[in-house]
């Protein structure tokens, strides 16, 4: 009883890895059933479901975040600093035409979750390639499905006008950065001036049409390759529209990893608050960053932190690029002995060995053998309609069964035992990343 009482003292997604880990898949549906949200469920089994994906942001963007919100005098720098971290945004003025004139003026400091999207784009980009040109796209409509917003609205409210006058913003701006060296052994720098990039001053290139490639400046860009920290594009996918749940998510994947002690770290609620640049009071701030970390444990249920009491523990973790559940927090096992069960080539849940008085009794079920992914093309069969269907409607013009084949080489020995709500759900996820890849047909 004092068991389950704890775990339902956890956030939703150390809730679910634990459910997953003792008592299998069909336990985190059930208590997903009992708790409602099937946001958050959906988002912990696309994390489980699907590889993870490398992207990557600057070190200092993870310690310290942009508003979340657009500031009262958006035209003003914004400073973030806390002990031996210091970053300033500041918004120079970029010329530009008004009324047939040629005036100098400023487009205010990015905020919001597009900026926080486009950043990790770019900087993802530079990394995996080692380079500090990044290819956006065709059009600003195939760049935008290349961010994960699959559905773009034109209009002057529309995302894509939205996500111009933000990219706009971040690239016009210039950056300050300061990082003394701290006891982790992390070198000291301090970068002044450097611009995201020094070819444009924001998405429309010198002839006013949209930049498809975008050069990052050479100074930032090697600040970014020695201190690129490592997230899951899975992840930021599924938080793509929760400025905070970003903030508090790339913040845990610097820090966790780096806490070099078994007794964890401790900070204060104010020094938090600085690191991710809220405003709130002190109550609506901690409320605020406990229902966020919900949402966050469901991508990264590896992260270990506290933050029910008047202080914020931060415990050693495994980096969110993890895929197995290893956490120390998640080894609330049941006291027999456990033996994994694997599913394809990867381990599913973990279960108790049973015992002679278990194997007597009918304690043990039989498992329901299921389909998995259809085999042969897609177009034909009653079974294969609803999966046909989903690449018909999300798969940006791209051959329905060269799709399945790609997923069948990546997930097909995984998927074999799945029921098939598990698989579509693993399908359409696959679906959805194959064309933000490579864009429409």
């Amino acid at each position: 009883m004092a068991k389950k009482q704890h775990q339902a003292e956890l956030p939703l997604g150390h809730q679910y890895a634990l459910a997953l880990l003792n008592e299998g898949r069909q336990s985190v549906l059930n208590l997903a059933e009992g708790e409602r949200d099937d946001r958050i469920y959906n988002s912990f089994l696309k994390v489980q479901d699907e590889e993870p994906e490398n992207a990557f942001l600057h070190s200092a963007l993870c310690a310290m975040s942009l508003p979340a919100r657009r500031p009262k005098d958006d035209t003003q720098p914004i400073i973030r600093e806390d002990g031996k971290y210091a970053l300033a945004i500041n918004p120079k003025p970029v010329l530009q035409i008004l009324d047939g004139k040629s005036v100098m003026r400023s487009l205010g400091v990015p905020f919001g979750s597009y900026p926080r999207i486009v950043l990790i784009y770019m900087l993802s980009e530079a990394v995996k390639r080692r380079s500090r040109d990044v290819y956006l796209g065709r059009n600003f409509t195939e760049w935008m499905r290349r961010l994960g917003y699959h559905t773009v609205s034109y209009g002057p409210r529309g995302s894509a006008n939205l996500l111009k006058e933000q990219v706009d913003r971040l690239l016009a701006c210039e950056w300050q950065i300061r990082w003394d060296e701290d006891r982790n052994g992390e070198s000291a720098f301090a970068v002044k001036e450097v611009k995201l990039s020094n070819e444009y001053s924001g998405s429309l290139n010198r002839d006013g049409e949209f930049a498809r490639e975008i050069s990052l400046s050479d100074v930032f860009f090697r600040h970014l390759i020695d201190h690129a920290v490592p997230l899951n594009e899975v992840a930021i996918r599924e938080l793509k529209n929760q400025p905070t749940a970003l903030d508090l998510y790339t913040y845990l994947a610097y820090r966790l990893p780096r806490v070099n002690t078994t007794r964890g770290q401790i900070i204060s609620w104010d020094q938090l608050a600085k690191h991710l640049g809220n405003s709130c009071d002190g109550r609506r701030f901690r409320q605020t960053i406990r229902e966020t970390f919900n949402v966050v444990s469901a991508v990264y249920p590896n992260a270990n932190a506290n933050f029910t009491g008047q202080i914020v523990r931060l415990y050693q973790s495994p980096a969110p690029t993890e895929r197995k559940l290893v956490g120390h927090h998640l080894r609330v096992i049941k006291s027999n002995p456990i033996r994994p069960i694997v599913e394809g080539n990867q381990v599913a849940s973990t279960r108790p060995v049973p015992t002679a008085s278990d194997l007597k009794s009918d304690a043990l079920k039989p498992v329901t053998i299921h389909k998995g992914f259809p085999a042969g093309s897609l177009r034909y069969g009653h079974r294969a309609q609803p999966f046909l269907k989903i690449g018909c409607e999300k798969g940006g013009g791209w051959d329905i069964d060269e799709m399945a084949t790609a997923y069948r080489n990546t997930y097909g020995e995984a998927m074999k035992y799945r029921s098939d709500p598990d698989v579509l759900k693993s399908w359409e996820g696959f679906v959805l990343s194959y064309v933000a890849k490579r864009g429409v047909a």
